[in-house]
Formats: C-alpha cells, structure tokens, sequence
C-alpha cells in the first residue's frame, strides 16, 4: 500500500514540481528581455533586448512620407529630406518595466501585441524650407492680399481669385510639424483652420457674378472635321468673340449680358477656309519618277460656303449647340483636309510623256502619251484638275480641224484625255513640234482600259 501511495506521488507532484522550475526558471529570464509571446509593430520580440528590438524596428521602418492635403489639391513631403529619423529606446523601456516577467504565462493564451510610437526627431529649418518651397506657398508669399479678378490667357479667361489659397503660414507649418511628431500619415490644413476667413467685398461679388457670364460665354466646344485634320473650337479662340472697349473692359448690353463680335465667327470661317480651300492652290505632289513638284492653280479641290457656315456657327453659339461638324463646301474633291488628291488619281509626266493611273494606292495603268505641241504655244498647262465628264464617239472641233475620238474625258475646259488613232507613235519629245492642241493623246487600248477605270471626279495632275 505505502509503495502504490509512493508511486502516484512521483508521477503526479514530479511533474508539477519541474513545471514550476522551468516556469520561475523563464520568469528569471524575462527579467531581462521581453516575455513569451510579444510582439511590437509587427515584430516578434520574444526573448530580445530592447537594444536588439529597436534594431530591427528601425530597419524595418518604411521610407516615411507625409501627405499635405491642401484646398486646391495634395503635396507629399518626403522625411528623408528633413534629416527625419525614428528611435524606439525610451518606449521599449517603458514597455519593459510595465511588463511582470512573473506573469509571462498568460501570454500562452493570448498574445500580447502593442503598437508603439517612435521618438521622431528631424531638422525644423529644413521642414520650413521645404514647406516654403511649395506652389500653395509661393502663391500666397507673392499675393498676401485678397484679389478677385478676370485674366486673359492662353487658354481663353480665367479667374484668378487667391481668397481661396491665402494661408496662414506659420499656423501650416506648425500643424505640419505637429503631424510628423504625431506619426501622422496625413495632415489637413483647411480641417486644422489655416486658411482664414476673407471678407468678401461688394467688388468681389460683382467679379465672381461677371465671371459666371464670361465662364458660360466662352465655354463652347465644335470639333470642325476635314478628313483626317481635327479643328478644335474651344474657349482659346471663343474668348475672343466677347465684346470689348477700348481699354480692354468687356461691354454688356441693356440686359446686362455680353455681347457677341460677330465680326470675329466670320474670321475664325475665313481662317477655316484659308487653310483648307484647295481650288486653285499650290502643292507638292510626289511623282512616280521619283521626285516632287510643286503645282499651281487647277479646278480641282475643296472650297468651304463661308456664308452658310457663319449661319450654321452663329445659331449653333446662340444654342450652345455642340457637336461634331462637317462643314458645308461650295466644290468638294474627293477628299477633305489639305492632302485633298489621296490615292487614286490620273498622274500626267509631261517632261517624260507618261501617264500613269493610281487606285487607291496601286499603280492600275501606265502609258506613254502626247501632250500640247510647245513649240506653237499650245502646251497642256500645269494644273490639278479633274475627270469631269466621260463621253464615247465624240467629235472633238477647233479651228481647222475636226477630229473623231472614240473616248473622251476632259478634265480642264476643253482640254482632256482621249485616244488618238491618227497616231503610230507616244512618248518621246514627239510634244515638242508634234503636240496636240493641248489634249492628252492616248494609244487606243490604254484609253479603253482607262476609260472603263476612271470615275467622274477623279483627280487630275498635268505636270512638267
């Protein structure tokens, strides 16, 4: 009996007796380190000094930012730039002499997890500087007094009103200040008051009522389309259509409203037109031989109705009405914008006697031909026409002469491209002393096979 009483006292008060030893053996050890369990911003601080913990909490510290929210948008400073550092020493310590080693059990259960606040130091010159350095500073360094008033700038009017940015400089530098101390990760002037209240002037009102009108005036937008080339009409050129006097003031009628110069919608059309009318033009034009040259003047091209533009702009204004617009044209070519020739084209190498016809980019047909006999002061003009007719057995009449062709197709008067069967022989410097009377004479089976290509409209270049 005294051996079995023996027993269950060495298995069960054994074990508990070293449980003991080994939980007062740990709560000695925790008198020099942090107990089981702790862990500190993120890091696991069980059994480390407090030397070792603001170690590795220092180096795990990310590169520290601070965002300055301000009315009119948001700055960020960088710490580093204000000598910034961080150090843990004093609330680790703290945090170590708050803790009872003795108790380091509890911890089995539930860790235990603090947040700890740095010791932050930093250059304040430096912060001043920085801050300084800022637009919303600048801006209130160079106006220290409210002023509401109407710009004129690149961009059309604008309001140049500091009531709104005028800020209370030291009051902003301390709130910033206090922010970093306090491990902030933002701070927001306007909610810590640093902008103080400006008495709005009866001056002031009258402005801010004036520049409604001028906002709603000039905030009208067109996209003018031609071809591939986009116009933008917008407030930098509309803001020139408002009235003004001779010292630059605006003028509002009897209803108090401003008023439309609409001499300046005729301008901004005529500018439209000067870019973009074609007829008669001068351009640079590739050739097939390899070189470009330069062509004047020709039938051929684009010409805007100004008038019925001005209508359509001036009721379009006075509707607010804004959308995407084709303008209207007097004589259209095939295309709009001022590569008005694309890619299919009749091509006429007179220096060369060739002709040549282009669909869309590939080279259809090619030709010698006969152009006007120079020599008698009949040569084919230099020009950008057109195929604007196509006509079969026609008899072509001049003075003495009368001649049957089989296709015609003039392009500019009563000069066209026709064939020539009188003729054995194209090409060469036949034109010189044996031209035509300023025709395109073509061998009979290219003109056929142009005849059956060619689309009325179709551009014509004639060139030496």
């Amino acid at each position: 009996m005294k051996k079995k009483k023996y027993f269950l006292l060495t298995v069960f008060v054994t074990p508990m007796i070293m449980c003991a030893v080994i939980y007062v053996s740990l709560a000695f050890y925790y008198q020099n380190s942090f107990s089981f369990g702790t862990w500190v911003n993120g890091i696991y601080c069980t059994g480390k000094s407090v030397a070792d913990i603001n170690q590795e909490l220092c180096a795990d510290a990310k590169v520290r930012q601070l965002k300055i929210l301000t009315r009119d948008g948001e700055e960020t400073l960088d710490l580093n730039k204000i000598n910034y550092t961080e150090d843990f020493i004093t609330p680790l310590e703290m945090m170590k002499k708050n803790q009872n080693p003795c108790l380091w059990g509890k911890n089995l259960f539930k860790s235990k997890s603090q947040v700890l606040i740095p010791v932050i130091s930093y250059d304040s010159n430096l912060l001043e500087k920085e801050i300084q350095a800022y637009d919303f500073m600048q801006t209130n360094t160079m106006l220290a007094a409210p002023e509401v008033t109407i710009i004129e700038s690149s961009e059309g009017y604008q309001l140049f009103d500091n009531t709104r940015s005028l800020i209370d400089v030291q009051k902003a530098i301390g709130k910033i200040a206090m922010a970093i101390e306090d491990y902030e990760q933002y701070v927001d002037l306007e909610k810590e008051n640093c902008y103080p209240e400006n008495i709005i002037t009866p001056e002031m009102k009258a402005t801010y009522a004036l520049w409604d009108k001028v906002n709603q005036f000039q905030n009208f937008q067109i996209h003018y389309v031609f071809g591939d080339t986009i116009e933008t009409l917008d407030s930098t050129i509309v803001a020139d259509w408002i009235t003004v006097d001779e010292n630059g003031d605006f003028v509002l009628d009897e209803h108090g409203e401003l008023v439309l110069n609409e001499s300046m919608i005729d301008e901004y059309i005529a500018s439209l037109a000067s870019a973009y009318d074609t007829i008669g033009g001068t351009r640079r034009f590739q050739t097939t031989r390899g070189d470009v040259v330069t062509i004047e003047g020709g039938t051929y091209g684009n010409q805007l109705d100004q008038k019925a533009e001005v209508q359509y702009l001036q009721e379009a204004f006075l509707q607010h009405n804004e959308a995407d617009r084709i303008p209207e044209y007097k004589e259209t070519a095939w295309k709009q914008g001022t590569d008005d020739i694309g890619d299919t084209y009749i091509e006429i190498d007179m220096t060369n006697q060739m002709m040549y016809y282009y669909l869309e980019g590939d080279k259809k047909l090619e030709t010698p031909v006969v152009t006007g006999n120079t020599s008698l002061g009949r040569g084919t003009p230099e020009r950008v026409c057109y195929v604007y007719a196509k006509q079969k057995n026609r008899i072509l009449r001049g003075p003495n002469y009368a001649s049957h062709v089989n296709f015609w197709m003039p392009v500019n008067g009563g000069i066209g491209i026709h064939d020539a069967k009188w003729r054995s022989e194209f090409g060469g410097d036949i034109y010189i002393k044996g031209g035509s009377h300023g025709c395109i004479n073509t061998p009979y089976d290219a003109m056929a096979e142009l005849y059956d290509m060619v689309e009325i409209g179709t551009p014509v270049l004639t060139f030496y």
